[in-house]
């Protein structure tokens, strides 16, 4: 280090000699210089006195940025490190009830519902953990209603007798019970496999009927008793007998439909053993009645022949006896009549045509008027319709009923029967109802429905003959034209026969007669 006057003249020295040159001054500190040369004036209160020059090292200040970096290095790693840690420790401070919260929430989600939380702070994460607390509780009460409730669904559909299939509302097949494999021998798990379940296993001829019926089904309609045959899986046949109805959820949105199944294959084959034997017996009821026509005809003809040429002649004993076998072979031939009547009942002979009724009811009391037992009856005759069926078996049938009219009056009363009709529905099947109203000796109210039984009687044949079985043909008889029969009576006030036949068309008009 040097000083000089304010003239240049070297004054003091330090380092070097007072002789010596001074070096160039430095722009600026640089490192690549080993020394830096540098001067600042020498002054005191405004006056310059000199100018000090000196010569500075740098390699320290190398040395001291190289240290500074180092500690500057060490400090933000030391800050860093620190800050680190802070974070981890509030973060797990935070969290730790949330990652209690976590695993809970998995062992919920596999099942294992026995989670408890110690208790907890006010804090938002304490609420939220008593939350949870609740609904793990909460779904797990839900869950073992579930259980329950699915326990007694499989103890009920799956032990059901008959054959249950749900479909959804897409018509595919969501849920078939065991009984499948018992009815038709094909497994649950053949069933989903199949791709048009159920009509794979349905008989060609009845697989558009069903058809129809699976595509009504998926329109929430419902159906019952509607049968068909399927293909058992070891080649044979049988009959079921197929109900469906909609399932819907609480909305009443569609889940689909269920179809219930049931095998019927034995109560077919009973019906039709049971068809052929009344089939065998009509006829042989029918052939006997026919057969004993003509011996009975013989008998009562002798006998009226025995009357005219001995009947003055036959006294006592002979006369009575004589009388009792007239009684018995009148007897006898309404007995035939009444079983070629009751055999013809349900057998139409003829297709059904339009039959002007007021004309078949006036050849009935015609027909009634002529007989020796009549006392001379009375008719009244409203107009009746005109409808379809076999006029034959309506003969019988009216025959019978006016007849009953006729017959069961008390002595020295002149019978009297009136006929009306009316239009009556009977559900969504329009009809007319006839009414027969009589002014005999009526019916108690609990025989109204035996009487209706073949040989049903309800008064001695010395009383009043017959064969007990017009009633039961008139039955018979209403049933086959799809309508129906029933009385209505008080004892001492007369009977009134209502009979409901079927109309063709949906008309309700009232007021009129058909035809």
């Amino acid at each position: 280090m040097a000083v000089a006057d304010a003239s240049g003249r070297m004054v003091a020295a330090h380092g070097m000699s007072l002789n010596a040159v001074l070096p160039e001054l430095d722009a600026g500190l640089s490192y690549d210089q080993p020394l830096y040369h540098g001067a600042f004036d020498v002054a005191y209160l405004g006056q310059r006195y000199g100018r000090a020059y000196y010569g500075m090292d740098t390699r320290f200040l190398r040395k001291a940025e190289n240290q500074l970096v180092h500690q500057s290095v060490l400090i933000a790693l030391t800050e860093i490190a620190l800050t680190l840690a802070l974070l981890a420790g509030i973060g797990f401070w935070l969290t730790r009830h949330l990652t209690m919260l976590t695993r809970a929430a998995l062992k919920v989600a596999r099942g294992d519902f026995a989670v408890s939380f110690p208790k907890m702070g006010e804090d938002e994460v304490g609420v939220l953990s008593r939350a949870f607390d609740t609904m793990a509780k909460a779904v797990e009460v839900r869950i073992a209603q579930l259980d329950e409730g699915q326990r007694r669904f499989r103890a009920i559909a799956d032990y059901t007798y008959g054959w249950e299939c749900w479909f959804d509302a897409e018509g595919r097949l969501r849920w078939v019970n065991p009984a499948v494999e018992r009815i038709s021998g094909y497994s649950p798990r053949d069933c989903h496999a199949m791709a048009d379940f159920p009509l794979g296993l349905v008989e060609p001829e009845d697989r558009e009927g069903l058809r129809i019926h699976l595509a009504d089904a998926k329109l929430g309609t419902t159906g019952d008793r509607e049968e068909f045959r399927i293909r058992h899986k070891d080649g044979h046949l049988i009959w079921v007998a197929m109900s469906w109805l909609p399932v819907l959820d609480d909305e009443a949105k569609s889940l689909g439909f269920r179809v219930s199944l049931r095998d019927i294959t034995e109560r077919k084959q009973s019906a039709e053993m049971l068809i052929a034997a009344k089939g065998e017996l009509e006829r042989l009821l029918f052939a006997a009645s026919h057969d004993l026509q003509e011996p009975v005809r013989s008998v009562l003809i002798h006998l009226q022949r025995l009357e005219r040429e001995a009947g003055e002649a036959l006294t006592g004993e002979a006369a009575h006896c004589l009388q009792l076998v007239r009684t018995g072979g009148n007897q006898l031939d309404l007995l035939v009549k009444g079983l070629q009547a009751f055999s013809r009942s349900d057998r139409p002979m003829s297709a059904f045509i339009p039959i002007e009724l007021t004309h078949l009811v006036e050849k009935v009391t015609t027909h009634l008027a002529s007989q020796a037992w009549s006392a001379n009856p009375m008719f009244d005759i409203d107009p009746l319709p005109v409808l379809p069926g076999d006029p034959g078996l309506l003969f019988i049938m009216f025959e019978a009923v006016i007849g009953n009219g006729v017959k069961f009056v008390e002595p020295g009363i002149r019978p009297a029967v009136r006929i009306t009709a009316q239009v009556e529905s009977h559900g969504d099947v329009h009809g007319w109802r006839i009414d027969v109203m009589d002014n005999g000796i009526g019916i108690e109210e609990p025989y109204l429905q035996s009487i209706f039984r073949p040989f049903s009687r309800l008064h001695s044949r010395a009383t009043y003959p017959g064969a007990g079985l017009g009633l039961a043909s008139a039955q018979k008889i209403a049933a086959i034209h799809g309508g129906s029969i029933w009385l209505e009576s008080k004892p001492g006030h007369g009977t009134t026969a209502h009979i409901w036949l079927p109309r063709p068309g949906d008309r309700r008009d009232r007021g009129h007669v058909d035809g």
